[in-house]
């Protein structure tokens, strides 16, 4: 009966070492994947802050030419009404 018991003490004592051995191993490849999403959070914050700024660069670009194209016309603005009586 007793080396029954220590068989299963045994046992047991050998599984709950292996797990905490396990978690050991896991916790660091949570820390680690986790210092990674980190960085690449960061990276897609600077990347989205570029993005805006290119995307109000675009459309300062755009209302420059759309000033620019109306300042092409002497007598008024550009005729616009003119080509859609051509088209039709």
């Amino acid at each position: 009966m007793k080396r029954i018991r220590h068989t299963i003490n045994a046992v047991l004592s050998a599984i709950i070492v292996t797990l905490g051995f396990g978690s050991c191993v896991s916790q660091k490849n949570y820390n680690a994947a986790q210092e990674e999403i980190k960085q690449l959070q960061e990276k897609n914050a600077i990347l989205e802050s570029e993005i805006h700024n290119l995307q109000q660069q675009i459309s300062s670009f755009k209302d420059y030419q759309k000033q620019f194209e109306e300042r092409k016309v002497v007598y008024g603005p550009r005729p616009t009404e003119y080509r859609e009586k051509i088209n039709k």
